[in-house]
C-alpha cells in the first residue's frame, strides 16, 4: 500500500476533480431510491401484496418523490414505517425484501 505525499502549496484557488468537485461513491441515491420503491409497488402488486402493503410502498414512493422535489430529506418515521408495513412477512430471498433492504440502505 502506498500513500501520496502533496507538500505544495494548499491555499488559494484549487480546482480538484471534474469542474472543481470530487465525488466519491454512487452519485444518484435519490434516483435509484426512487425507482426501488417503484418497483418495490409493483412488485407487490403483482405478487397480490395485502392492500395495506401495498398502500405503504405507495406512501414510501410518494414521499420521497415528494422530498426530491422539494429538496428536503424524507421523513424519517414515515419512511420507517412503510418499510416495516411492506417487510412484515416477507420471506428471505424474496424479491421484496431485497428491495426494501436496499431502499433502507441507501436512505442510512
Amino acid at each position: 500500500m502506498s500513500t501520496y505525499n502533496f507538500h505544495g502549496n494548499v491555499s488559494g484557488t484549487n480546482n480538484i476533480g471534474d469542474h472543481g468537485t470530487i465525488n466519491v461513491g454512487q452519485q444518484d441515491t435519490a434516483g435509484q431510491t426512487l425507482r426501488l420503491a417503484a418497483e418495490l409497488a409493483l412488485w407487490l402488486r403483482a405478487q397480490g401484496a395485502a392492500p395495506e402493503r401495498i398502500d405503504a410502498a405507495q406512501a414510501l414512493h410518494a414521499e420521497l418523490d415528494r422530498a426530491g422535489q422539494e429538496g428536503r430529506a424524507a421523513e424519517p418515521g414515515l419512511i420507517r414505517r412503510s418499510l416495516e408495513t411492506v417487510t412484515l412477512g416477507l420471506g428471505a430471498g424474496t424479491t421484496g425484501l431485497a428491495l426494501a433492504q436496499e431502499i433502507s440502505r441507501l436512505l442510512g
